[in-house]
């Protein structure tokens, strides 16, 4: 705690905090209510401007903190927490170790609502390999109709040496889908997807066909510009590997 407090003193003292702030760098939800209400409320006596406060979360730690911690975290600043949802599939979720299902991220992102927090969830195109390509797509799809966040972020996976996917890979266990094929499952989770109010991106350095869209007043534009690549199959409609292969370097 005397480093994290050490940490803020000095950004705020050179003026590198002044209206919001991320809580990094992994699932800082993890912390105990008592750690994590005192580095909130050490921000607020810090930051006089200090407008937001957002972090990562998991499906498990937002169900120990309960609805009455996340309202307490919510009156302390925290706005918006970042979850990876992945899928919507449960036989994907537990072949990744995912430890989540679909009713229980539906179950958070209401105690989320309920509490005043918004929701930024990930999904995770290719994920469910060849195999299970559609069945995630149109789960996922579902699952984002469920829990209506605020905020979705679509990623393509990329196997990285090392990760147990990636040895799944070489073993030919894990098929992943070409770009195409990512693109169909995109076609399937944005059709799939119906936000009250919301935004949908696919503007990851890791995607192909980078999206932006307001939901529901875009779904159809995007639908329709998805719908036109997938028809023509044409690389010149899609980033070139060359970027998407940068996050690949570090």
């Amino acid at each position: 705690m005397t480093e994290i407090k050490t940490i803020i003193d000095e950004a705020s003292e050179f003026g590198y905090i002044a209206d919001r702030v991320f809580i990094a760098d992994g699932n800082a939800l993890v912390l105990s209510q008592k750690k994590l209400v005192e580095i909130l409320e050490y921000l607020n006596s810090k930051c006089v401007r200090l407008e937001r406060i957002r972090m990562y979360a998991n499906v498990g730690d937002i169900l120990r903190k309960g609805v009455d911690n996340l309202k307490e975290l919510r009156n302390l600043g925290l706005d918006m927490v970042y979850i990876g949802f992945e899928s919507g599939d449960d036989v994907v979720l537990e072949r990744i170790r995912k430890g989540a299902n679909f009713e229980g991220t539906v179950r958070v992102s209401r105690m989320l609502k309920e509490a005043g927090i918004k929701n930024s969830a990930m999904v995770l195109l290719g994920v469910g390999g060849i195999e299970r390509s559609t069945e995630h797509a149109y789960a996922t799809g579902r699952l984002l109709t469920d829990t209506d966040p605020e905020y979705v972020g679509a990623l393509s996976l990329q196997l990285r040496t090392g990760a147990p996917i990636y040895k799944e890979w070489e073993e030919g266990r894990f098929q992943l889908p070409d770009k195409f094929q990512m693109i169909k499952e995109l076609e399937i989770m944005v059709e799939n997807t119906n936000l009250t109010d919301g935004y949908f991106f696919s503007n990851h350095i890791s995607n192909y066909l980078p999206i932006k869209a307001k939901f529901p007043r875009d779904k159809e534009k995007i639908l329709a510009r998805i719908r036109e690549v997938l028809e023509k199959k044409d690389d010149a409609y899609l980033r070139p590997d060359f970027y998407r292969d940068v996050i690949n370097q570090y």
